[in-house]
């Protein structure tokens, strides 16, 4: 019977892509971003209700209420995105979890893992 790999140097693999990704420019512009936007501890509020908002409307069920906060949320962001630091912030976040999306459908599409219903995902 073959063995594979102890548990050990999965975790030692993980390490390196965890070091790797904050070696990355998109992890580093995006620390960058987030000290620039933490000088100004009024607007960091700002960006995070915004994005605590943007969760919870995302995560409810009724969609009356999700297409009225979209709107809203939509009109605030525009204008959080007229201030040059959120913009930077947005953009570097977005960025860097586009390549954290990157790394996790690399890993899930080499992985051979039947799981029912997830071509509807």
């Amino acid at each position: 019977m073959q063995k594979g790999l102890p548990m050990e140097d999965i975790t030692k693999y993980i390490e390196l892509l965890v070091q790797a990704i904050k070696e990355s420019s998109e992890y580093r512009q995006y620390k960058e971003a987030e000290a620039v936007l933490d000088q100004n501890p009024q607007l960091k509020s700002r960006v995070d209700e915004f994005n605590r908002e943007n969760f919870r409307i995302h995560t409810q069920n009724d969609p009356q209420q999700l297409f009225q906060g979209i709107n809203a949320l939509d009109k605030e962001s525009q204008a959080l995105r007229n201030i040059p630091q959120v913009n930077a912030y947005i953009q570097a976040e977005l960025d860097l979890c586009k390549l954290l999306q990157y790394v996790s459908l690399e890993i899930n599409g080499e992985i051979d893992i039947h799981v029912p219903g997830s071509s509807l995902l």
